[in-house]
């Protein structure tokens, strides 16, 4: 089930000579530093539509509107404007400091090339796809030989493909190359694989991608490190964005930091207010309406003064920008009632909440209508965009399902949520979700500021989460009694994961003096209410004989539980027991199956234990290299170190090319391992590093610096 969102379509034959008049106005601007971008959104495909390119594209070019680009927006492209799209990027991005090009859309590969497809492509055969397309190669050669500045191209467009079926097309991208130049590519997730389009408003990766830009202080590498950590999360390791190509120029692209200070409020007693915060985040929009909306509800802020002034801003104004607007980028509701027609009634009277990991919950549950029953005290009385945006499916007193940390989208939730505490500015709920997204937007003294507002309440939830930043270290240092005394005061409240916190607290000593026995009774407490989370962990502390007798059985019994109520990492464990028998008969074959499913649901551990399964086969479980190399590198992608080191003993032994030993690959995941710090990884890559000489050992060095640079360790 997919939203959509009202989006003003042009029409290419009114496109053409306003493209004209916004290149024209382009080149008679001087800046010192330019940035352009053209973002372009395909959904309306007749053989299958995206609910969610046009509503990707529009947030991408908000966004990149207030970073101070020039923007040009296109939905829908058709196969007749392929050649002007090409020339808009050769004369757009042409000798721009920085210069994106972003498509949403569909995609497939053909014989290596890989193809964007125009919204009008035709379907009959594999050679009218062919001759329809954009060849991706054909964007990349106008701008790598470009001697000014860096350029970015960025592809949200790897969705399931149905024409996938005709013979020589494939789903996903082929593995590119950015050639020369600066140019880096960054694709939505890995080489012939497929990425979500989403069950909500907006795909992951925009909603990573446009959270990651507005976050003040990351360079380009920085961005898309926090873009590909964020999609794994809100994809639970389904998804695993890419980037390919190098950057010399270090662009900033958005100036500040986490710590920059509100605008000041003349008058004011120094307190951080609502309308300071949300001038915070919409004083570079390029929508007067955020204005025209912000003077209206703060009338008597002395903000309201500049805020009317900026509401009148016209839209050819906005077309001296190169920002093509009527109505496009205008902030919509998550409510909003989308276009009605036969293609989108159905799916537009309800959308479904996003949710990821070990908390997603059938999407029977998670379906929303989008128009509530008039109800007298009923739920159309109480739900508000805040809500829709920002609820976090841990909160037990939210009301929605909620939406997890990586689907977040921070641009609409600060404006849905910061205008409905100013409504409402008592309300503990919405006082919490503002903080929630503030803390993702990475503002978090001003978290901090709405969860205790939250806390003095007695909003359970807040008291987790002001645990949990001082426990992480977000926001300020490690303070483990800090964390431990929010959790106690959730916990008598009947927050089940403040009770399973506080249950880890006791049994590691963090906050106070360890008493293992105690924390097993905080395990109790919270699993007899059926959190899932601890009802692993009381599993683990079984088969570790933590607080507890050591128990196999025990453990394999409490890990069914948790792996019947979906948890990933019960649903591991418990496939592990199966194969080696332990707590229960062995049954490699089923241990197998497990691992396979929590792969699927997204476990980082499960593919690496499944992999080592099918290295030399066990069992019903036959040999298969293929299988196994790919387990690795996901479970590798998705976070888990030991996997670079099971990468390199497999390269360096042959396991993965019948036999045949790869030395500069079994290095290279040595390396990597090495710098994660796996036990014995060192000792890998010296033997491995004898039989290389030094300069190919240079190469393979620098060639993992490249890669950590560009996604962290």
């Amino acid at each position: 089930m997919m939203q959509r969102s009202s989006c003003f379509r042009p029409k290419w034959i009114f496109l053409i000579p306003l493209l004209a008049l916004f290149l024209t106005a382009f080149s008679q601007m001087a800046h010192a530093e330019r940035r352009a971008a053209i973002v372009v959104g395909n959904g309306e495909y007749e053989f299958a539509p995206l609910a969610n390119p046009k509503n990707d594209s529009k947030l991408i070019a908000a966004t990149l509107t207030e970073l101070g680009f020039d923007v040009l927006l296109f939905y829908d492209v058709k196969k007749a404007a392929v050649g002007d799209l090409e020339n808009a990027t050769r004369t757009h991005l042409l000798g721009a400091d920085l210069a994106i090009l972003y498509y949403a859309g569909h995609a497939l590969q053909f014989e290596g090339r890989s193809l964007l497809l125009p919204v009008d492509v035709r379907t009959g055969s594999a050679k009218e796809v062919v001759d329809d397309a954009m060849v991706l190669n054909d964007l990349i050669d106008i701008v790598k030989d470009d001697p000014v500045g860096v350029k970015l191209i960025i592809l949200d467009a790897c969705r399931n493909n149905p024409l996938t079926s005709e013979k020589g097309l494939q789903q996903g991208l082929a593995n590119i190359e950015a050639g020369s130049g600066q140019v880096l590519i960054a694709f939505a997730t890995g080489a012939g694989e497929v990425a979500y389009d989403g069950t909500g408003v907006n795909s992951p990766y925009s909603l990573a991608l446009a959270n990651a830009l507005q976050q003040p202080g990351l360079d380009i590498y920085d961005t898309f490190r926090t873009v590909r950590g964020d999609v794994r999360l809100a994809t639970s390791g389904s998804q695993i964005p890419w980037i390919t190509g190098s950057i010399e120029t270090k662009f900033v692209l958005k100036p500040g930091g986490a710590d920059e200070p509100a605008p000041e409020v003349p008058g004011g007693d120094g307190a951080l207010t609502i309308d300071q915060v949300l001038w915070y985040f919409i004083q570079d929009s390029a929508d007067p309406t955020d204005f025209e909306r912000f003077a209206k509800v703060f009338p008597k802020s002395q903000l309201a003064v500049e805020a009317l002034k900026r509401s009148s801003l016209q839209v050819a104004e906005l077309q001296k920008r190169g920002l093509f607007v009527s109505g496009a980028l205008a902030a919509t509701a998550i409510s909003t009632e989308p276009p009605s027609d036969e293609a989108t009634e159905a799916a537009g009277a309800e959308f479904v909440f996003q949710q990821a990991g070990e908390r997603a919950v059938s999407e029977t549950f998670r379906v929303w209508p989008r128009e509530m029953p008039d109800t007298q005290s009923g739920m159309k009385t109480i739900v508000t965009d805040c809500d829709l945006y920002a609820a976090d499916p841990n909160d037990p007193q939210r009301v929605v399902p909620g939406v997890t940390n990586g689907l977040v989208n921070v641009r609409d939730g600060l404006r849905s949520c910061g205008y409905a505490l100013a409504a409402d500015p008592s309300n503990p709920r919405l006082q919490f979700q503002l903080a929630r997204v503030l803390e993702i937007a990475k503002r978090y003294d001003w978290a901090e500021h709405f969860y205790e507002l939250a806390s003095q309440q007695q909003y359970s939830a807040a008291f987790v989460n002001l645990g949990y930043m001082a426990r992480a270290g977000v926001g300020r240092e490690v303070d483990y009694k800090r964390a431990l005394d929010f959790y106690m005061k959730a916990a008598p409240l009947g927050n089940l994961r403040a009770r399973t916190n506080v249950g880890t607290a006791y049994i590691r000593g963090q906050g106070v003096p360890q008493n293992p026995e105690e924390g097993i009774l905080w395990y109790r407490l919270a699993a007899s209410s059926g959190w899932s989370n601890a009802i692993t962990a009381l599993g683990d502390s079984f088969r570790r004989g933590t607080g507890v007798k050591k128990d196999d059985v025990e453990a394999t019994r409490l890990y069914a539980a948790a792996a019947d109520a979906g948890q990933i990492d019960a649903m591991t464990n418990l496939g592990r027991a199966y194969v080696s028998g332990l707590g229960v008969k062995k049954d490699v074959k089923r241990g197998f199956d497990l691992m396979i499913r929590a792969t699927e649901m997204g476990n980082q551990y499960a593919p690496f234990y499944a992999a080592r399964l099918l290295v030399k086969g066990e069992g019903n479980v036959s040999r298969d290299a293929n299988r196994a190399f790919a387990l690795l590198e996901l479970s590798a992608r998705r976070g888990f170190e030991d996997a670079y080191l099971e990468l390199a003993k497999g390269y360096a032994e042959g396991s993965f090319s019948r036999g045949k030993p790869d030395l500069k690959k079994a290095y290279f995941n040595a390396t990597l391992a090495t710098r994660f710090k796996v036990d014995e990884a060192e000792r890998t890559r010296s033997s491995v590093g004898e039989k290389l000489n030094a300069a190919t050992r240079k190469q393979i060095d620098e060639e993992v610096e490249l890669f950590v640079q560009q996604n962290g360790l």
